[in-house]
């Protein structure tokens, strides 16, 4: 031992000599300061930049690896949400159905709208299968992923595009392994979460993607109107955001549970890659996309009506 021991700090002592060496033959006085390159920091990721590392694209945020000025606002707007909760009555109405489907195992698409996703997060209480959300992978999508998670919620990290945008999805969004992820959770007879409209819009008109999911899946699409009050409306959002208010009353109601035949998937453009929303729809898949619309629409006035709130 001791002489291993001695043989490792001779080698320690000849490679420090060489080092030092080598640091003598350096001319510091010809070093302009003004051409060191220092290390960068990336500020939204919290991390060094190395030298060789590829630019970063806004669709690269990861949901467990962000900064922590990100996991502080992400643990805020998480308190608030439970604020909200532990201060407002809860009236809930048509869940009968989704129980069953639960209790019987089965795939549950659960639909809400966009502008309506934060106030649907406490909702989680009332889930027996395990449930996985679907966000994006840009900063505001990672932020939300980590609000969700203390409530029960799984995600996968992924998104399209809306036909408001008036381009082709972005392949760094990853939507099409996202759904492929949400098509293997479904097959195992679990939830998925996920919002109808897509962003950047249209406002209240459900996409394809879901539509499709279910289709392929045979899941169960179900439709959740939700409200608070008092809340108010959040200006220049594209999906009408409300902000919830504290010291209220909430609602929840679940529409009758939707089923798309899988013919549909089948007709629509495009078939071989149904998971790609860029390609024109036919009017099968339009069909059952206004008549997932038209339910979202109904279980949303309902649900401003439990509250006495005028549509």
């Amino acid at each position: 031992m001791r002489k291993q021991t001695e043989r490792a700090r001779q080698a320690a002592n000849k490679a420090a000599r060489k080092v030092a060496d080598k640091m003598g033959e350096v001319d510091f006085s010809r070093i302009d300061p003004r051409n060191v390159e220092l290390p960068k920091i990336d500020w939204e990721r919290g991390r060094l930049v190395r030298k060789d590392q590829a630019p970063a694209i806004g669709h690269s945020f990861h949901a467990e690896d962000v900064a922590w000025p990100l996991r502080l606002v992400g643990w805020l707007v998480h308190r608030y949400i439970r604020l909200c909760e532990a201060t407002t009555s809860l009236l809930v109405a048509g869940d009968g159905p989704f129980v069953q489907l639960q209790i019987a195992r089965q795939p549950i698409i659960v639909l809400v709208w966009h502008g309506r996703n934060f106030q649907g997060i406490p909702m989680a209480r009332l889930f027996h299968s395990p449930i996985t959300a679907l966000t994006s992978r840009s900063r505001d999508g990672a932020v939300i992923a980590n609000i969700i998670r203390p409530f029960g919620f799984q995600s996968i990290q992924g998104s399209g595009t809306g036909k408001a945008a008036g381009k082709k999805t972005n392949p760094r969004k990853r939507g099409a392994q996202a759904f492929r992820g949400m098509l293997k959770h479904l097959k195992n007879g679990e939830m998925v979460l996920a919002t109808a409209d897509v962003p950047p819009g249209p406002v209240f008109e459900t996409g394809p993607g879901m539509v499709k999911l279910a289709a392929m899946s045979g899941a169960a699409i179900v439709p959740v109107g939700i409200s608070y009050s008092p809340e108010l409306p959040v200006p220049g959002t594209w999906d009408k955001s409300r902000l919830p208010l504290p010291f209220g009353q909430r609602s929840l109601v679940f529409g009758e549970p939707i089923y798309i035949a899988r013919d549909v998937a089948k007709k629509s453009a495009n078939s071989a890659n149904v998971e790609d929303g860029d390609a024109p729809e036919s009017p099968e898949m339009m069909a059952a996309c206004a008549l997932v619309t038209q339910a979202l629409q109904q279980s949303q006035k309902q649900a401003e009506g439990l509250l006495g709130k005028k549509s």
